[in-house]
């Protein structure tokens, strides 16, 4: 029921989630889509993973080399550079804090909920003035891939993220007793 232009939005989310896809290519053409949904979803994927490679970078400073302009060679060879305007390469204020604050976590599975429910925050935030379109629908095709990942490495945390979901998806209904329905 989905147009052919619908159905290769939905692509891009299935394209994107190969990682070996996940290239300065795929990143440039993915943050010029003229899709909102889709340029802000892998804007905030390509800010976080350029983000968690320098905090990477940062701990483990005695193993890092220099280029002849004091930049760093392993930031440079893991992080992906677009062509785009500076807002794209810049993190705000408020997520660099928020995605310093996640880094900053010992535990590695704590670690990956909270981004997880970081990335849930930013997808909701794109699509906070869509109502039942296809920007939705991606969203919640986004969200059901991060519901699937945990579903898979913890159960618990999958069932969590699941009920999120369902409890969404139920809200979305005025005039519904979301409790009435099971």
């Amino acid at each position: 029921m989905s147009s052919d232009s619908d159905k290769r939005l939905i692509d891009w989310l299935e394209f994107g989630d190969n990682e070996d896809n996940l290239t300065s290519i795929f990143y440039n053409k993915a943050v010029n889509n003229r899709n909102k949904f889709i340029s802000q979803y892998y804007k905030t994927d390509l800010q976080i993973r350029n983000k968690k490679v320098a905090y990477i970078a940062g701990k483990h400073k005695k193993n890092l080399s220099k280029t002849d302009s004091g930049e760093n060679k392993n930031i440079e060879k893991y992080t992906v550079n677009i062509a785009s305007d500076a807002t794209t390469d810049e993190l705000n204020a408020d997520m660099e804090n928020k995605l310093s604050s996640i880094f900053e976590q010992q535990n590695i599975i704590e670690r990956e909920i909270a981004l997880d429910k970081f990335k849930w925050e930013k997808i909701n935030e794109t699509i906070t003035f869509d109502y039942f379109n296809i920007n939705v629908l991606l969203a919640f095709l986004a969200k059901l891939k991060i519901v699937d990942r945990w579903s898979k490495m913890d159960k618990s945390v999958g069932k969590e993220m699941f009920s999120k979901l369902v409890d969404e998806v139920r809200g979305t209904f005025k005039g519904i007793d979301s409790n009435s329905i099971k």
